[in-house]
């Protein structure tokens, strides 16, 4: 049940971040987003140790770097691709994750964490109703978008490995903090040098920092949120779960932007919403194992 309300509070933040970026986008670069975005993550943890005095040190170092530059590349890659695709055609992409994840599991995964073949076919299922949610591949794709979705498609394989490291990281006694510091702080070394910052140049933008400021803090929340779904929830229910985001990101963008829902863009929500209580449902009837 917990996992379920992380992974809840994880989507609505993913959504804020991406509607902020994709608004952005335009006027930073990758770098530069990824930089301010991860700073301020840093800021913000460390204001929040200050007050709960959690652990930060680590031994197992080498675990958040893999994990750290799996995700790095799955962001960047996000970042990317928000910038030169379709809004539909970039989340779909992005959320292909949780089915590699599913898949990856399937193949590799012997513990009792394994989803059986009836799981792996409801995380299609949620997949499928991306698909019609979003309707992304309805014409408009160019062909100079081909090398852009084809990176998407593998920055999200990427994703799904460091989404398997924060089960290994939170079995080698790491809290959530420790993930989501290393993580931003790697990021931020390593867009820095490509930043127009580390060039010279500052904008008079004030209020884009200010805003991708504010999408470093939700960033962080995600970020907690995935990192104690995934971690001390079940990975399955939890990549079916991703998909919310989604769903979010329609409703934000009818509120926000006055855009009008579709019956195809309801039938999307439905099947998305289905899968997911089906595989909830599916977990939550396997027969203990001792």
């Amino acid at each position: 049940m917990f996992s379920i309300l992380w992974m809840l509070l994880a989507t609505s933040s993913f959504t804020l971040m991406a509607f902020i970026i994709k608004l952005e986008a335009k006027h930073f670069s990758v770098p530069d987003i990824l930089f301010i975005r991860s700073a301020s993550s840093i800021f913000f943890v460390l204001l929040i140790r200050s007050v709960l005095r959690f652990q930060l040190r680590t031994n197992v170092f080498g675990i958040h770097a893999r994990r750290s530059l799996f995700g790095l590349v799955s962001m960047a890659t996000w970042y990317y691709t928000l910038g030169v695709l379709p809004m539909g055609v970039s989340v779909t992409l992005n959320y292909l994750s949780p089915l590699f994840l599913g898949l990856i599991l399937y193949l590799f995964e012997s513990s009792s964490n394994k989803p059986s073949k009836k799981e792996i076919a409801y995380i299609l299922l949620g997949f499928f109703g991306v698909i019609v949610l979003l309707n992304p591949f309805g014409g408009n794709l160019r062909s100079s978008d081909v090398f852009p979705v084809v990176l998407g498609v593998c920055a999200s394989m990427i994703a799904a490995l460091a989404f398997k490291d924060v089960r290994v990281l939170k079995n080698s006694g790491q809290n959530e903090w420790q993930m989501v510091f290393y993580f931003s702080t790697m990021a931020a070394i390593l867009s820095f040098p490509l930043t127009s910052l580390a060039q010279g140049h500052i904008s008079n933008d004030i209020q884009g920092y200010l805003l991708l400021m504010l999408a470093g803090v939700l960033g962080v929340l995600g970020q907690f949120g995935v990192s104690k779904a995934f971690g001390s929830g079940d990975q399955i229910v939890a990549a079916s779960l991703q998909y919310m985001t989604v769903v979010f990101s329609l409703l934000l963008s009818w509120l926000a932007l006055g855009e009008k829902v579709s019956l195809a863009q309801l039938s999307g929500i439905f099947v998305i919403v289905t899968a997911a209580v089906l595989n909830i449902s599916a977990r939550g009837r396997r027969p203990s194992r001792t």
